[in-house]
């Protein structure tokens, strides 16, 4: 009988204060020996979801880190930072514009033009690596880095609150973006084209894909029992099922017709996201007839199943 790969994916929350690595040292102590990623990376000072890979789910993890993110975060108008947030240099902007003025229909309209395909320059004070080296070391080993602009997509941007205070306003914000996308840039961006500056404080990771942080366990909570099987990591590719007399063979890399094969539900996609269809090189989930996670696997032109990431043990 073919048996799992150990394995599973926890939904982390990680608080303000710890990088995406650190968050990772209770989880090693929890699963000691065991090898463990996470997907999506978040800043120190940025709370919120963190999906990490235990043992055979780090396999899978590039299907998650694709998934579109959603956050909820703070602008601060009026001043400005070189790493773009509060764990900067932050100092009072010298605009065109008074903070002090601003009001929602004008923030409003600021803001149509960061919604959809945009291009974006991340921060300097990034994890982005060049030639190896992440830029915000770069930086502050005294070198002048500049970064190319990307193209991102904003699928949904919302302004939830504003407030003022005797320094600065203050506005709530909720965004789901695709992968890249910088928070910490786009306030910076919005601050320009306001002529007031902005900085990025309380960044806080909602969602990614299906994921959401309530369902998320603190650091202090964390036990074996949390782990999620392998299979929610990829359960919305489409699912493709292996004949029963061919699952030790196809386990051994062997091609084979599929019994059936299904597609996703397209109503749950988000604007901009790919068809599930869509495609020379569709991945599926390959299914015995238990229903166990086989393998991730492609559809050749002569429509045979081809095991690309074998996860089951034959």
């Amino acid at each position: 009988m073919n048996e799992a790969m150990p394995g599973g994916v926890l939904l982390l929350d990680k608080p303000r204060g710890v990088s995406s690595f650190q968050a990772l040292r209770p989880v090693k102590r929890l699963f000691p020996k065991t090898k463990i990623g996470h997907a999506g990376t978040l800043d120190p000072a940025a709370s919120g979801l963190l999906l990490i890979g235990i043992g055979s789910a780090t396999r899978v993890l590039e299907y998650m880190e694709g998934m579109a993110k959603t956050y909820s975060f703070q602008a601060r108008f009026g001043f400005v930072s070189d790493s773009y947030d509060m764990e900067g240099a932050v100092e009072p902007f010298a605009g065109t514009a008074s903070a002090q003025d601003l009001d929602t229909a004008r923030i409003e309209k600021a803001l149509e033009p960061f919604r959809g395909r945009i291009r974006q320059t991340p921060p300097v004070y990034s994890a982005i690596k060049i030639d190896g080296e992440r830029a915000c070391d770069r930086v502050r080993a005294g070198e002048t880095v500049t970064l190319t602009s990307r193209e991102v997509t904003i699928h949904r941007l919302r302004l939830a609150s504003l407030s003022k205070d005797s320094e600065a306003a203050l506005a709530e914000f909720e965004m789901t973006c695709s992968k890249g996308t910088y928070v910490r840039s786009l306030v910076h961006d919005l601050g320009q084209a306001l002529g007031c500056g902005a900085v990025t404080d309380k960044i806080r990771r909602l969602a990614i894909g299906p994921f959401r942080v309530e369902a998320a366990v603190p650091e202090e909570a964390l036990v074996p029992g949390a782990l999620l099987p392998l299979e929610t990591a990829v359960a919305h590719l489409p699912r493709a099922l292996v004949p029963a007399d061919w699952v030790a063979r196809f386990l051994n890399g062997q091609a084979c017709r599929p019994e059936s094969l299904s597609l996703p539900e397209l109503s749950a996609q988000l604007p901009g996201e790919a068809s599930a269809d869509a495609g020379p090189e569709r991945e599926y989930r390959a299914l015995d007839g238990q229903g166990r996670l086989l393998a991730i696997a492609t559809l050749s032109d002569q429509g045979m199943l081809c095991p690309r990431k074998v996860l089951a043990k034959a």
